[in-house]
């Protein structure tokens, strides 16, 4: 999924970059281990639980690649389309 760097603050890398850094570099939902120089084979990233990267003020959760994609599938099925009903909507 590619990122939208419009929507993230100018400084947002050193944002991201001091995140990783008070949590050691782990990833907060596994556990595993992360270094910035790559070579632990994964990617640590920084999560918005919120899904507003503009939100100065946003928790965020340092999580590795695997862990985020999670995140997002889950987010991705939860959030309801306009025009999708539910399965009560649909029983009536």
């Amino acid at each position: 999924m590619p990122i939208d760097k419009s929507k993230y603050p100018d400084d947002w890398d050193e944002i991201a970059s001091e995140y990783k850094e008070s949590v050691g570099w782990k990833c907060e939902k596994c556990g595993a281990s992360h270094k910035d120089d790559g070579t632990m084979g994964s990617c640590l990233t920084v999560h918005h639980p919120d899904h507003d990267p503009g939100n100065e003020h946003a928790v965020l959760v340092a999580l590795c690649a695997r862990c985020h994609l999670k995140e997002e599938r889950f987010h991705k099925f939860d959030k309801k389309h306009e025009n999708q009903l539910t399965l009560e909507e649909y029983d009536e």
